[in-house]
């Protein structure tokens, strides 16, 4: 089985504490990817979690689409939630590791065109399964304003300090042979969809229960792959937690191992 980079989108959340509890007593180390409103509203688990060991990053301030704003007003959702990052950091009287960005949505200002599909005719069905099957996205070619914005973020990230997450243990070709590899904003390599299952989502995607999320696990060809890291995304998010566990839970028992940013 492979090894998985654990990162974990929208904290803090009300079950933050529950959540990264359960995590330290399973041995699982995981990346929180916050948000700036939640953050400033309420630090303290965020605080917590960083005291425990966990990595604290960046997930923009008002969770918005990039296609949606101008590049200076993603620069300032970043910069904005970055001084609550350092603020959290000081509290809790640790240095920063390194600093991680993931976009709201994964939309890199390209909106539901997350990478360039048809680049690399090879990879085109696996990106997209990845990025796009099962969500209600336009699909749409990005025109070349959009294209200019990704890179201009990319651009400004390098610029303001922020790395990839890890990726020297991912063997998989479409991974390493596509843009993925020199982003600089986290990527991953499965999504767990465990946002589906909560009630405002719930029957409205293809996962409607915890059971079809595991199946989606065992059948996921990349995530068997022996030897390969795999970074998965899940979330926190109320309804979400004993989704959450479960999935982790499923994943310890066929013999995945978890590792450290």
């Amino acid at each position: 089985m492979s090894e998985i980079l654990l990162t974990i989108d929208d904290s803090p959340s009300p079950d933050t504490d529950e959540l990264t509890s359960f995590l330290q007593s399973q041995g699982i180390p995981a990346i929180l990817f916050c948000r700036g409103d939640r953050l400033r509203d309420n630090p303290d688990p965020v605080v917590r979690a960083i005291e425990r060991g966990f990595v604290a990053a960046n997930h923009a301030f008002h969770h918005q689409r990039a296609s949606t704003l101008t590049v200076d007003e993603v620069k300032a959702e970043i910069l904005e939630t970055e001084k609550l990052l350092d603020q959290a950091y000081q509290r809790a009287g640790r240095a920063r590791p390194a600093l991680y960005f993931r976009f709201p949505h994964m939309d890199r200002g390209t909106g539901g065109w997350v990478v360039d599909y048809s680049a690399v005719s090879a990879h085109e069905k696996t990106l997209r399964t990845l990025f796009a099957d099962g969500l209600n996205v336009k699909l749409d070619p990005p025109t070349a304003e959009q294209i200019d914005k990704k890179s201009r973020l990319q651009e400004f990230l390098q610029a303001a300090g922020f790395t990839a997450l890890p990726a020297a243990g991912i063997t998989h070709d479409w991974y390493r042979q596509t843009e993925i590899i020199s982003a600089v904003d986290a990527m991953f390599t499965f999504s767990t969809s465990d946002w589906m299952l909560t009630k405002r989502h719930l029957g409205k995607w293809p996962y409607q229960s915890i059971d079809d999320l595991k199946q989606k696990i065992d059948n996921d060809p990349w995530l068997a792959v022996s030897g390969s890291t795999n970074i998965v995304l899940a979330h926190d998010q109320p309804e979400v937690l004993p989704v959450v566990k479960a999935l982790v839970g499923h994943m310890l028992q066929k013999g995945f191992s978890f590792k450290p940013a």
